[in-house]
């Protein structure tokens, strides 16, 4: 009759005393070498020992079940402390892992849009050069144009005049 948990090994006892208590009382009256008188008598006083043993020991398995109780009461209540202290210090790491991860991806945005922007700029100032370099060499060859067509001109005049 092991203790399996706590309460129903204590009502096993108990039972397993009043069970023991009784098949005791029968062989006492069975085997009695006494008078009836006497016998009863013998069985009052056994039955009550028996009352008293039953009454303490369920009075020391009362006392040891309220002792249990208390002591799993107090680690359920210090492991809930715990929990809730884990919980709160993980709370608190995420929330600040979060920010932090914000806080970066934020930085690394606005790095990135300000050499995107420096870049789109280079490019642009790049491009307005390039077109201006670009104007400047149509007009000399507008101007080298005009400056050949008044060259030819001037040399079909000349070759008119001279045949002419």
């Amino acid at each position: 009759m092991g203790n399996k948990e706590g309460g129903s090994g204590a009502g096993m006892f108990v039972a397993g005393m009043l069970i023991g208590g009784a098949i005791g009382a029968t062989v006492a009256l069975l085997y009695a070498p006494q008078r009836g008188d006497e016998t009863r008598d013998y069985l009052k006083q056994k039955t009550n020992e028996y009352s008293d043993a039953v009454k303490t020991k369920a009075g020391d398995l009362s006392e040891a079940a309220k002792v249990k109780a208390n002591e799993f009461s107090t680690k359920a209540t210090e492991v809930a402390g715990t929990v809730k202290t884990k919980t709160s210090e993980l709370t608190e790491s995420a929330k600040t892992k979060a920010q932090d991860l914000t806080d970066s991806v934020k930085s690394k945005a606005g790095e990135t849009f300000s050499a995107v922007k420096d870049s789109a700029q280079t490019l642009a100032d790049r491009g307005r050069s390039l077109m201006n370099q670009q104007k400047d060499r149509l007009g000399d060859a507008i101007d080298a144009g005009k400056q050949a067509a008044a060259d030819k001109e001037q040399e079909l005049k000349a070759s008119a005049e001279a045949t002419g």
